[in-house]
């Protein structure tokens, strides 16, 4: 089974020999950038540098699908809102929202041939004509809910929820239409799934009952719009949005650690495909203390990796080693022997605010918990769970 029909038969609940693996939302690093040459911010808007970033995450590392574009501006843009291309480390962003009114909304009839918009779509046939049979290719859109928010700005668009419910209403309806537009141009151009980037409907900005309300009914027309594959976003605590995110029709879920997984498979299995719930901070920890315990136990060869990649600063070998085994010393205090790597003692940073009050001016936290958290320190060996 090859990485196209593994990625296209797990969305549509099929057979696959195993999961596959892909970043739905986009996963460019600067060292994919540098093995292809080619770099943002310049790749946004140049047909073959887009085309060519967004294929070298399948190329150089063997990533299950293809995604682009890179970041949620290419329609606000069409629509007059000034945009920062960002860095070579950072994406696009829109810089403010630009109206305040309802009425002040206007789409373009020809918004399929401004801006970017014919960029993104010629490089999602570039794409979809080199990589036919071998690798799925995703591209997104933005939702009419983060739409709205880019575009009115959350001081209007979160008050009206509550006191004027029909500019809500008013804008989604016409930004839905603008999205299912969008989304089947990409599909027409090759794509063979849309991503529905819904960042603004996160659980840690709106409650179910507004998700039920104002944008559920939105959510089933766009789904029921586009004729191809979706894959909804929406990142954050989002467990109480289940209910309603299975009734909106999408093909797939996309989300992070903060939903409840055992609650996405009991309202989502059957009808949902689910992708994401990677723990990122615990992954990235877990990492964290593997690569402590390896130094600990391999200080000379830490010593000579560190020294490679410090040359610049000074480094040699002897004084990398010096610096590692002083760092060593700093891993465990008497409060926190026997624990596992990272772990942190509340008498540490009790005595830590006590000192930064008594020299340092310091006003001290009644709840010294607001410092740290062990929540995402693994046991030892510091793997993930089978």
């Amino acid at each position: 089974m090859n990485a196209k029909t593994r990625f296209l038969n797990a969305l549509l609940h099929q057979p696959v020999d195993r999961p596959p693996v892909a970043a739905v939302v986009t996963g460019i690093t600067v060292s994919m950038m540098e093995r292809a040459g080619i770099y943002y911010p310049d790749a946004h808007s140049d047909v073959n540098q887009l085309a060519g970033l967004a294929a070298s995450i399948w190329e150089y590392c063997g990533i299950e699908a293809i995604k682009l574009p890179f970041g949620m501006t290419v329609e606000v843009e069409v629509l007059g809102m000034e945009i920062d291309y960002g860095t070579l480390d950072t994406l696009p962003t829109d810089i403010v929202p630009i109206w305040n009114d309802p009425d002040e909304l206007a789409i373009p009839e020809d918004f399929l041939d401004r801006c970017r918009v014919p960029i993104v779509l010629e490089a999602i046939s570039q794409l979809r004509n080199r990589y036919d049979r071998e690798v799925a290719v995703l591209s997104s859109i933005v939702g009419p809910f983060a739409l709205s928010a880019k575009l009115f700005g959350f001081p209007n668009l979160f008050p009206w929820i509550i006191t004027e419910p029909d500019n809500v209403h008013r804008v989604m309806n016409q930004l839905t239409g603008l999205a299912i537009q969008y989304a089947n141009a990409q599909l027409d151009a090759g794509a063979d799934a849309i991503l529905l980037g819904e960042a603004t409907c996160s659980g840690d900005l709106i409650s179910p009952d507004t998700y039920r309300d104002f944008i559920l009914p939105y959510h089933k027309r766009l789904c029921a719009g586009i004729h191809g594959p979706t894959i909804m976003h929406i990142c954050g605590k989002s467990s109480n949005h289940l209910p309603y995110i299975a009734e909106t029709g999408t093909t797939c879920y996309s989300f992070d650690e903060g939903v409840d997984i055992e609650m996405a498979r009991t309202h989502l299995k059957g009808k949902v495909a689910m992708a994401g719930y990677v723990p990122t901070v615990e992954a990235f920890v877990r990492a964290s203390q593997r690569a402590w315990e390896y130094t600990k136990d391999h200080p000379e060869e830490a010593a000579e990796i560190f020294a490679e990649k410090a040359e610049l600063y000074g480094f040699d070998v002897p004084l990398s080693l010096a610096e590692i085994e002083g760092s060593l010393t700093l891993l465990h205090t008497p409060n926190s022997e026997g624990k596992p790597i990272g772990w942190s003692a509340v008498e540490d940073w009790t005595a830590t605010q006590q000192l930064l009050e008594e020299f340092a001016s310091f006003k001290p936290e009644e709840d010294i918990n607001v410092f740290f958290t062990n929540d995402f320190i693994s046991e030892p060996p510091y793997m993930p769970a089978e």
